[in-house]
């Protein structure tokens, strides 16, 4: 009953008064008898409250597509013969970090288990009051939790795998942890902004940004999240940028992709994306 709920939640979208969670049409949908439900479940008030819990819980940051992977890799690579400089390796971190960004906030856009999560926070307290918002409440609570763990783990491999460290005062896993708070906090912001107007993300101004010296073609959310990030990262000065660390790092990366290409299945990606037609871009 809660896999055919969650599966209406995502199909159908939600409303605060969750008019499609019917315990009913869930009990026939399921094929499981009346009684066994209300053994289960006393009240609808007590479904629902699992049915949202189990919803939140469901959600995870969404692994890149092999395509994502395969872009990323186009960019470093890209950028090979100029990392023996400074200005060079800076090009690099910013055009990664601004295609990164932009296929991450994709892939949660299209998600529509994230769609709902997202509903979710952002409306929960439109709830009746009592159990079922309590519940969503603490689920979405702990969900934040968890993404802030994970997005912690991989800024801190990121940032050494780029050459990079955290900026006073951010410092060790406390500092990280902060950072990544306030990138999902930004995210959040910026998939609530998307998901009314998703041609949002294809409104782009040409521009170098960020110390980069090289014109690229930014939306609003690279803008911004990317903006984030270097603001709390610097270029770590004890690291010696010989061809030995370029191409130990270049190894490195180039591994870390194959071996996620050879793991378990990656996502799907989207059939519209960051490597479809774009609108003209605007001069800026």
């Amino acid at each position: 009953m809660l896999d055919v709920a969650v599966a209406r939640i995502e199909a159908h979208g939600m409303t605060v008064s969750l008019a499609d969670v019917g315990m009913e049409a869930v009990i026939a949908e399921a094929g499981v008898s009346r009684a066994t439900a209300y053994r289960r479940w006393s009240s609808r008030e007590a479904f629902l409250a699992d049915v949202l819990v189990e919803t939140v819980r469901r959600t995870s940051l969404i692994p890149e597509t092999e395509r994502d992977l395969a872009r990323l890799l186009e960019v470093v690579r890209g950028h090979r013969p100029r990392l023996g400089s400074a200005q060079g390796r800076r090009d690099l971190v910013v055009e990664a970090l601004r295609v990164a960004v932009d296929l991450d906030v994709r892939r949660i856009v299209a998600s529509p288990r994230w769609r709902t999560f997202v509903s979710l926070a952002a409306t929960y307290q439109g709830l009746p009051e009592g159990g079922v918002r309590d519940a969503v409440g603490e689920a979405l609570a702990e969900a934040e939790d968890a993404f802030t763990t994970r997005r912690t783990a991989i800024y801190a491999h990121l940032v050494g795998l780029i050459g990079y460290r955290l900026a006073p005062p951010l410092e060790g896993d406390a500092g990280f942890r902060a950072l990544a708070g306030a990138t999902g906090a930004m995210m959040t912001g910026v998939v609530l902004r998307a998901l009314p107007r998703p041609g949002w993300l294809d409104e782009r101004h040409t521009a170098r940004l960020l110390g980069s010296s090289q014109e690229a073609d930014w939306s609003d959310p690279e803008r911004l999240l990317v903006g984030l990030l270097l603001s709390h990262l610097e270029p770590d000065p004890d690291l010696a940028w010989d061809d030995a660390t370029i191409e130990g790092l270049l190894a490195r990366l180039e591994g870390e992709v194959a071996e996620l290409l050879s793991g378990p299945s990656r996502p799907v990606a989207p059939a519209s994306g960051p490597l479809a037609d774009r609108p003209k871009t605007r001069r800026g």
